[in-house]
């Protein structure tokens, strides 16, 4: 399966251009994605099971070949980015590098790029690179996911748009505080 996705993408992308139409049936799946996450409380029970149909969505707008655009990979990549095996971030990982290589000037598609690798990597048991994937600790606060924070210098995670590390923990503490 993981050939014919990778041949899907490959056509898809030779066949589309980056002044593709945007595919409004994957911008309002990307939209209903971002919102089910601004809920409170959050059902995550329900949110996976949305997530589930949303991804079986999105593979069906690949296999007719409608995501073309940067915007599309974007959009597929996030979606992906939410899933649950290393298949579905491996996915996220190979839309998001899509969508940056057609339009590197779409906002957050490098800061995605960036995420998706530290997601992949988090799969995997391995320490993140650029610092994007947050975890909570045993009481409950949020904590940086281990990383190797000298494996990207913090002028590389400026260009793909992902904050230093000394910002990130700041970020998290200041996150932590209001809590």
């Amino acid at each position: 399966m993981r050939a014919l996705l990778l041949l899907l993408i490959t056509f898809s992308v030779l066949s589309g251009s980056t002044f593709g139409q945007d595919n409004t049936e994957l911008e309002q799946l990307y939209l209903s994605d971002q919102s089910a996450r601004q809920a409170q409380p959050i059902n995550w029970e329900e949110l996976r099971e949305e997530d589930a149909v949303r991804r079986e969505q999105v593979l069906s707008i690949l296999r007719n070949g409608d995501i073309q655009s940067a915007r599309d990979y974007f959009h597929a990549a996030m979606i992906f980015q939410h899933g649950n095996s290393p298949e579905d971030i491996r996915l996220a990982h190979s839309f998001a590098t899509i969508a940056a290589t057609l339009d590197s000037s779409l906002a957050n598609v490098n800061w995605l790029k960036a995420a998706t690798w530290d997601r992949l990597l988090l799969n995997f048991d391995q320490p993140q690179w650029f610092g994007t994937q947050f975890v909570r600790d045993g009481d409950g606060s949020l904590t940086l996911y281990k990383m190797e924070p000298d494996v990207i210098s913090d002028e590389q995670r400026t260009a793909w748009s992902v904050p230093t590390v000394s910002e990130s923990l700041q970020l998290l503490e200041q996150r932590n505080n209001r809590n």
